[in-house]
C-alpha cells in the first residue's frame, strides 16, 4: 500500500487517465478550483460534462501524443 497522503499523490494518479486524453479541457473557478471537463460529452451522451475522479477506464479516451516508449511514426 502507498503510505502518501492522497495531497501528495501525483497529479495524474489521483486524476486517472484524463490528463493525458485528448479531449480534456481545464476549466478553473473564480475561486481557484480546477476542474477536469471532456469534450467528448458536447456530442456524445454517455461521457459525463465533468467526470468522478480518478478516471481508470474510459471508451472514448485518446491519448495525447503517441505512447511512452512507442516507435516514431514514418511518414
Amino acid at each position: 500500500m502507498n503510505d502518501r497522503p492522497q495531497s501528495q499523490q501525483p497529479e495524474a494518479a489521483v486524476e486517472g487517465l484524463c490528463p493525458s486524453c485528448t479531449f480534456v479541457k481545464v476549466v478553473m473557478s473564480d475561486r481557484g478550483s480546477r476542474f477536469l471537463f471532456c469534450e467528448r460529452s458536447r456530442i456524445d451522451p454517455r461521457f459525463p460534462r465533468y467526470p468522478r475522479l480518478p478516471v481508470v477506464s474510459c471508451p472514448g479516451y485518446e491519448r495525447v501524443g503517441p505512447a511512452p516508449g512507442a516507435p516514431p511514426e514514418v511518414r
